[in-house]
């Protein structure tokens, strides 16, 4: 009888384990949310046709989590970055940007093009790591008049379940909790998205095309976004909304 009591007070109970294991008290969600820092410059509303905008992606492999606001070391990481450019021309009429303006991209970027669900071409990039550095940079030349929407995401978090698991799972470092994905966002950094001046685009994408997947980070609650509860959101995706005059 004393042995069977003394090995129930010594077992770990599991919310124990999970603490020791994942000492991070502020987590929000089951996931590393392993942060992108995307700059856009110059970072305005308005442009004029022949304007260069920079897109920028420069960070540590210390990386910063999002979610348990920790930074890891995580290095040869593979992420999976996609660039989309909308062009409207009303608020249900767009095209590819890509197609009708000037990009300028260093072939150790380009990865290939591809053509996605929500009806717009995906440029595939490559991060280039280098001096304990993830790098991505990239031009663009507005050669058309129009309303833009810029999008930088990670489509990790598009994976289907078995992909997920063969390809991103496996991955570990220094103080990844093990009960939690890797679930990379990307971030715009210093400037304004103007994502509150191009709402009938951005419903158009979210309602028409994505079958209600999208939602912003900026409401707490669904009901106080035209968007509802979707589950993606256009903050992380760094969605950048300018217009070119």
């Amino acid at each position: 009888m004393f042995f069977f009591l003394f090995a129930a007070c010594d077992k770990e109970s599991a919310s124990e384990k999970f603490k020791r294991e994942c000492p991070y008290p502020n987590w929000k969600t089951n996931a590393h949310h392993l942060l992108l820092p995307v700059q856009i410059t110059p970072n305005q509303l308005t442009y004029k046709l022949g304007d260069t905008i920079h897109i920028k992606v420069h960070f540590s492999d210390t990386m910063y989590d999002y979610n348990t606001e920790h930074y890891f070391v995580i290095q040869n990481f593979i992420f999976d970055v996609g660039v989309k450019l909308w062009r409207f021309e009303n608020d249900s009429t767009f095209y590819n940007g890509f197609r009708e303006n000037t990009f300028l991209i260093d072939s150790s970027y380009f990865q290939a093009y591809a053509f996605y669900e929500d009806n717009t071409d995906v440029m595939f990039v490559d991060l280039v790591e280098e001096d304990n550095m993830y790098k991505f940079d990239m031009k663009i030349v507005m050669n058309k008049k129009g309303r833009y929407l810029f999008q930088f995401e990670d489509f990790i978090n598009r994976y289907p379940e078995d992909k997920f698991d063969a390809v991103i799972a496996p991955i570990t470092f220094e103080g990844k909790c093990p009960t939690f994905g890797i679930r990379p966002i990307c971030m715009l950094q210093g400037g304004d998205d103007h994502l509150d001046k191009f709402v009938p685009e951005l419903l158009h994408i979210d309602k028409k095309l994505s079958f209600d997947l999208w939602t912003t980070n900026k409401v707490k609650s669904s009901h106080q976004t035209p968007y509802g509860g979707g589950f993606f959101r256009w903050e992380f995706v760094s969605t950048y909304g300018f217009i070119v005059e």
